[in-house]
């Protein structure tokens, strides 16, 4: 198993568009790292990956009863910091609060089947403004796939007790 792991990556690092296509969405990554000092900025071009983020939120939150209210790719002041986007929930408990919190963890291997389905043919085709766009895109996804402290805050007990029941799991296999 852990060789079919390995050979499948291998045969994509090796595959002559995947470090160009790695290299321009780390690009497009920093490019909106750097952007973060204009708001409206990296809140028009974060849009969609904000929009994914959300949706992961609120899609996952469907799933797990959590009861979405409402939904919003507004960005709006908070103090000194700023919200990007919110989906608001009637029922975040101990089960589902972790869930829901790390759903925008799913963006990452969405990201990896942008690079692998959609910017490697598209280098292979030499479509270059569809492989810029793709980039583009698959950058503001690998960008929003981190949880916000927000999300942590909102399903950080449920997260501790998944975190605690993972650990005595692992102690009591390791000690079996």
């Amino acid at each position: 198993m852990h060789n079919e792991r390995v050979e499948y990556l291998r045969s994509y690092l090796f595959h002559a568009g995947f470090m160009p296509s790695a290299a321009l969405v780390l690009i497009f990554c920093a490019l909106l790292r750097g952007l973060r000092n204009s708001m409206w900025r990296i809140a028009l071009l974060s849009l969609p990956g904000t929009i994914a983020h959300e949706l992961a939120h609120f899609v996952v939150g469907l799933l797990l009863l959590a009861k979405p209210r409402g939904f919003s790719i507004w960005p709006t002041e908070q103090g000194h910091n700023w919200r990007l986007g919110s989906v608001s929930f009637g029922n975040i408990g101990l089960l589902n609060g972790a869930f829901v919190a790390l759903a925008p963890l799913l963006l990452l291997p969405i990201a990896w089947l942008c690079v692998v389905y959609v910017l490697l043919p598209l280098w292979n085709d030499s479509q270059w403004g569809w492989w810029l766009l793709g980039g583009y895109l698959t950058a503001t996804a690998l960008f929003a796939a981190l949880p916000s402290f927000q999300d942590l805050k909102l399903g950080g007990r449920s997260i501790l007790l998944y975190a605690a029941l993972g650990g005595f799991l692992w102690w009591a296999y390791t000690h079996a």
